[in-house]
This record gives structure tokens, C-alpha cells and sequence, in this order.
């Protein structure tokens, strides 16, 4: 039997992200003996209480064995930390994960420069392009761009890896077949074939919002050093930069316009401390002497070039867009270095925000605002347009748009739009991590003002 199936049970026991994990298995030394101990010896250790320990003798290894069979027939590798590739940057987290599930090929990441981006899922076009333009810029220098698969901000820094032809990890917080996010089903497959997918979640888990939160560790924990490039006050983002802070990760920030809402987040972990960026070399210059055999800074030409034109932008970029007018070009604005003296920062960082996107021009590369606002019609009347994020599925737009403030059984919901209940809760799963709706007692939701 493989000796994975072990370190799966052990996280049926305990749940993703339990603390228990760590100090059992030094108890121990194997998530195998942990499973072969008895009654006596988990109660001389100290460190389970009665229910823990009926939970670990109600729940069989039957379970654990039918997930190992799945993870097979789906061709995903499971490790764990008796594994003996099991990354020692997880370990040094005090919630590593009993397993992990991979499809794809896991580097060594010990010996390799991962650097997290996150950000918002609604990000402007300014915040879609640095992100994409940074994550270009890294991976062609040899870093690996490890994000979350969400839309946004993850997925431009994902793509914007690929198209440097480099390496990028996905970290999820579901099963990684979980038809979760269904726009970045051909970005996963390529992630998967480049880099590796990558959840403690195991297949078919469901992209639970609390998941989220749990996972973030592990896109900081696979890192040593964490981008935030355009994050709210009160973004989710926030959380992956406090636990980067709380495991001595380095915090990089993308610096945003002050009226923007969106870039709240990202200014403010800048007043806090957190290094402002404007280009790759920013981040890779702080690990270039430790690991020289990773990077090649050189691929970037000097620090104030560009990435070449690889002929790939997102929609809303025009065609006769100047390539050369990118985020890495100097303007007379001022921040300060993590040396403490006072540096130029990149004229589009605190440039004017772009047109606003109609709720009929969708896009799937990043994302828009949900807000509304009024403008003058062909014949001079005043009209309310309604804008939704870019990427929001048609089915979950109809949804949101059946909603108010009075709150609605989802029966209702179902009977009204002709949409059975399992495409239905597909869709309030997408608004909810959207954050367009909210889940009341009952199975009743309301639209999110």
C-alpha cells in the first residue's frame, strides 16, 4: 500500500490547515505510526483530547484508500511529509498539510525562486497589465509564479508566466478536477503541463469560501516573497501578505492611483513597510545572491528595460498601444526603496483609471467594477448602466440580476429562471466568491449592496 494513504487519512481526521498535524507527527515520526498507534499511546502523548481521539478510530482508512485510488485514475501524485519531496518550506509553517495533491511536476522547491502574486479578482485594467507584465518579467528570468487560479489578478499573473515561456503553480482551495472558476479550465490544463496544480483539497471537493482563507498559507509558505498588486481594504489578498509576514516571507506592493478602491489595500502594506515595485528586477534583485543559479537577470537588459512584444495582450488593449509605454518606465513620482531613499515610481502606477467596461463587452481576462453609474444617452436622456465583473458567467449575471435586497428562497430562484438547482448553486457559488451575494438561513440569498 502506498504510505501516502496514511497522511490522507490523517487529514480526514483532522481537517485542512489543523495545527495538530505538526506536533503529531514529531510525537510520532510517521503519519503511519500515528495510524497504527493505539488507544493508550494517543493518550499518554498530551496532545489529543477524547474527541480527537474517537474521531481517529471512528474514521476507518477505508476512505483514505478510495481517494488514492481516485487520485490514481486521474494521474495526480499525492505527497506527504514523510515524503521525501515534501517541500521544507511547508514544514517551517506550524499548519503544513498532512498531503497534498498534485497534477503536474512539483520542482524542488527548496532550491527554487517562487515568488506569490495575489490580488483582486475585480482588477482594473491597470492592475490586469502590471500584474501580467511582472509575471512575464519574472519567470523569464527563471522564478516560478506561484497564485491561486481565481480570475483577476491570479490569472494574469499565471498567463503572463506562460507567455514567457516559464513556470507557474497553481494552489487551489478545492479539488483540483472541481469544476471551480470554469473560464480558467484551459489555463489549469496548461499550468498542469508547465508547472503543477497544487491542493490540500482532495477530488471533487467543492470551492467552499472558507477554503480560500485556509489555502492562502500554502501559496506563502511555497514563496519567499509575496506580490500584492492591486488588493481593496479589505481584500482576501491581505490575508495571503499577513500570513507571508507571519512565516518572515518579504512583502512586495504594487503602488495604485490614492482614489482608487481597489488599490487601498496595496498603498496601505506600503506605509506599512512593504517594498514598492514597478517591474521584476524589483522583487528578483533581493534574491539574486543567494541564488545564482536561478535567475537571469539578464533576460530583463537593463533594469529600466522592457519585456519584449510577445504580440499577446489582454482584449482591452488596442492594437496600435505603444509596447514600449510599460509599467517598468520611470516618471517624477516619488516612493521610497526598502534602503530607505527616495526612488522614482512608474507614472502608471498612479495614473487615471480606464474606461469603464459595459456590462455587454464581458471580458475573461481580468476583471471590472460592479458598481453603477449614469450617463447621457443618444438623445440626451440619463441612463442607469449596470456593470458586472469581467469573466462573471452569463447564467450568474441572471441570477444577480433576479436578486434584491428582499431576501429570495432558492426554489424561487430556480422556478423563476428555469435553471435546475445544480447549475443554480453554480452560480451562487460564483457570486458569492464574487462577494455580489449573500447567503441568509434558509437557503436564501439577497443581492449584496
Amino acid at each position: 500500500m502506498d504510505e501516502a494513504v496514511y497522511g490522507v487519512w490523517l487529514q480526514l481526521v483532522f481537517g485542512e490547515g489543523s495545527r495538530k498535524v505538526p506536533p503529531l507527527l514529531d510525537y510520532f515520526g510517521s503519519c503511519r505510526t500515528i495510524y497504527e498507534s493505539d488507544d493508550i499511546e494517543r493518550r499518554l502523548s498530551g496532545l489529543l483530547t477524547s474527541s480527537d481521539i474517537n474521531k481517529m478510530e471512528n474514521i476507518p482508512l477505508d476512505g483514505a484508500v478510495e481517494i488514492m485510488e481516485a487520485c490514481r485514475r486521474l494521474n495526480y501524485r499525492v505527497i506527504t511529509p514523510d515524503s521525501g519531496d515534501y517541500p521544507n518550506r511547508l514544514r517551517n509553517i506550524p499548519d503544513y498539510p498532512a498531503a497534498l495533491y498534485i497534477s503536474g511536476v512539483l520542482p524542488d522547491i527548496d532550491d527554487e525562486v517562487c515568488i506569490s502574486m495575489v490580488g483582486t479578482r475585480r482588477a482594473s485594467r491597470y492592475g490586469y497589465k502590471a500584474a501580467n507584465d511582472i509575471a512575464m518579467g519574472l519567470a523569464a528570468c527563471g522564478a516560478i509564479v506561484v497564485s491561486g487560479c481565481a480570475r483577476g489578478i491570479d490569472t494574469a499573473s499565471h498567463q503572463g508566466a506562460l507567455m514567457a515561456g516559464g513556470r507557474t503553480l497553481g494552489v487551489l482551495g478545492c479539488g483540483i478536477n472541481t469544476r471551480y472558476n470554469v473560464e480558467n479550465d484551459g489555463l489549469r490544463k496548461v499550468i498542469s503541463s508547465s508547472g503543477a496544480m497544487i491542493s490540500e483539497y482532495p477530488p471533487g471537493a467543492p470551492p467552499l469560501s472558507y477554503h480560500f482563507p485556509i489555502r492562502n498559507r500554502i501559496i506563502s509558505a511555497l514563496s519567499l516573497g509575496v506580490i500584492v498588486v492591486e488588493a481593496g481594504a479589505r481584500s482576501g489578498s491581505l490575508i495571503t501578505a499577513n500570513l507571508a509576514l507571519e512565516q518572515g516571507k518579504d512583502i512586495f506592493a504594487v503602488p495604485g492611483e490614492i482614489s482608487n478602491y481597489q488599490a487601498k489595500g496595496t498603498n496601505r502594506l506600503i506605509f506599512d513597510g512593504a517594498k514598492p515595485i514597478e517591474n521584476a528586477y524589483d522583487v528578483l534583485e533581493e534574491y539574486v545572491m543567494s541564488y545564482p543559479h536561478r535567475l537571469r537577470l539578464e533576460n530583463l537588459g537593463s533594469k529600466n528595460s522592457i519585456m519584449p512584444d510577445k504580440g499577446v495582450r489582454p482584449k482591452w488593449e488596442k492594437k496600435d498601444q505603444d509596447p514600449t509605454k510599460d509599467i517598468s518606465k520611470k516618471s517624477d513620482s516619488v516612493g521610497t526603496s526598502s534602503h530607505g531613499r527616495k526612488k522614482p515610481l512608474d507614472s502608471d502606477l498612479s495614473g487615471k483609471t480606464d474606461k469603464r467596461v459595459k456590462k455587454n463587452d464581458i471580458d475573461q481576462s481580468g476583471t471590472g467594477s460592479q458598481n453603477a453609474e449614469s450617463y447621457t444617452g443618444v438623445n440626451g436622456e440619463r441612463k442607469i448602466r449596470t456593470e458586472y465583473p469581467i469573466g462573471i458567467s452569463e447564467g450568474a449575471v441572471k441570477v444577480l440580476e433576479s436578486l434584491n435586497s428582499d431576501p429570495k428562497p432558492v426554489q424561487e430562484l430556480i422556478d423563476n429562471l428555469g435553471i435546475n438547482a445544480s447549475e443554480m448553486m453554480k452560480y451562487i457559488t460564483e457570486l458569492e466568491l464574487y462577494g455580489l451575494v449573500k447567503s441568509l438561513p434558509g437557503k436564501r440569498y439577497i443581492r449584496n449592496t
